[in-house]
């Protein structure tokens, strides 16, 4: 089973690249710490191989990213293929799949999505390309960000031609939220349009919000001593540390090996709840890693404290918050646990999650979580790891910000107009209010 990632724009290629950087840097940790050969098969265990099939072309001792990196641009696209960057890693891209252009998007979803049409045919003999090269492909994950012109509206042309392409593929798709101060004037309308294409097109959506990735770089840089400001790279590492969680291979007791598509359907009980949190345990700096020990019990506990406050970070928490005054409602819950340590999660995870007011009552107490684990490799350099994925209610206000502050600039009719020379019309923008305000009543409701 292979899984190939989509590229979109900026922040897409930038968060792209750091996945795989990420990917080679776990399967290289090892208990004694010994640097191993990547490309020795001998040498690696199952683990190693189940991920290096997955996310890489192994050929001649060289890895190539099962990868599309797509820009309207050239900055970021001649980072990623400078020979000499290239050099340091352990893997490279295939030029095949490298799609560039030269006239940018201006910020523009409407500019983007008609940059995405030129490009189609170039972006479906990528895609073959990387078909070609895997026995079998169980997911699609496209990364992008919803603010930008690019990453949103060239990003969700590409998901719906990818869907028409391969209809029984798992689409899992990762959007960035920009910041709430704002990134560009009109972002909001090119989050709205986006949310409202990819909900169409898109089996699940995996989000992520700037606000909270620089919160949480903010506390990761405090603890670790270093007098800087925190930046892009950190923020990008915390992304990509937590979705390499999910990506990673995973078993359970009965299966050595899990699919990535396999998993997340058993947090999809319904199709038109497609909204994925994800929340990780112990939130550690690199320079405190040495000098910390966990015990699964505290994990879990955080994790429902975090859930019961509505928050991604473990800092901060209202500890006096009992499970029935929880500020969210999840449709499905999956943990995955990674260490050496054989001790079973079951009965912590029944003592913290298995309350009904944590739950839709729609949901039965047999479908409220269902848990995974590696017990054969620990995560990066975590002694445990414990990844917490959930279909809740948790991105809901960043829609409805999204959805209220549209509304501000479309009652006001700011800006249409440079929608509209691409031929998007007031009627789009309508049905994507329609669309997201069901979505937001909806988990509402739960």
């Amino acid at each position: 089973m292979s899984c190939i990632v989509l590229q979109l724009g900026q922040c897409g290629n930038q968060v792209g690249q750091r996945l795989f950087d990420t990917l080679i840097e776990d399967n290289l940790t090892h208990p004694n710490q010994t640097k191993l050969t990547v490309t020795n098969r001998s040498s690696i265990d199952d683990y190693i191989r189940d991920s290096l099939d997955k996310f890489f072309i192994q050929h001649e001792n060289k890895l190539t990213a099962r990868a599309l990196a797509i820009d309207t641009e050239l900055k970021v696209i001649e980072q990623l293929m400078d020979e000499k960057a290239q050099s340091k890693r352990h893997w490279h891209y295939e030029k095949k799949c490298v799609i560039e252009g030269r006239l940018g998007s201006g910020n523009n979803w409407a500019c983007g999505y008609r940059n995405g049409s030129i490009a189609e045919e170039k972006i479906l003999n990528s895609l073959r390309w990387q078909l070609e090269q895997a026995d079998r492909v169980d997911t699609i994950l496209p990364i992008l960000s919803l603010a930008g012109g690019t990453g949103s509206g060239l990003g969700a042309y590409a998901v719906e031609i990818v869907r028409d392409e391969l209809p029984r593929s798992f689409l899992l798709t990762t959007i960035i939220v920009p910041y709430t101060s704002g990134e560009v004037v009109v972002q909001n309308y090119n989050s709205l349009l986006t949310l409202s294409h990819l909900y169409h097109s898109a089996d699940a959506l995996l989000v992520f919000e700037n606000d909270i990735l620089q919160q949480y770089a903010k506390k990761l840089v405090s603890h670790s001593g270093l007098d800087r400001a925190t930046n892009i790279h950190d923020m990008n590492n915390i992304l990509t540390r937590h979705l390499c969680s999910i990506l990673q291979p995973i078993s359970t007791k009965t299966k050595s090996t899990y699919d990535i598509n396999n998993l997340l359907e058993q947090l999809l009980p319904h199709p038109f709840y497609k909204l994925l949190t994800l929340r990780c345990v112990p939130q550690l700096s690199d320079q405190a890693l040495d000098f910390s020990t966990y015990k699964w019990s505290s994990l879990i506990k955080t994790l429902s404290q975090m859930y019961i406050n509505n928050s991604y970070l473990d800092e901060g928490l209202n500890w006096s918050l009992k499970p029935f005054q929880t500020r969210t409602k999840s449709l499905a819950n999956i943990f995955l646990s990674r260490s050496y340590d054989k001790e079973d999660i079951e009965n912590d995870l029944k003592q913290y999650f298995n309350h009904s007011s944590f739950y839709s009552s729609s949901i039965s107490s047999t479908e409220y979580y269902h848990s995974f684990n590696y017990r054969n490799k620990s995560y990066l350099n975590y002694e445990k790891y414990l990844s917490f994925l959930s279909n809740c209610q948790t991105p809901v206000s960043s829609l409805d910000r999204i959805v209220n502050k549209s509304w501000q600039l479309y009652g006001q009719k700011a800006y249409l107009h440079h929608y509209m020379k691409y031929d998007i019309d007031e009627q789009t923008f309508l049905n994507s209010f329609v669309q997201i305000e069901q979505v937001i009543k909806s988990y509402n409701q739960l």
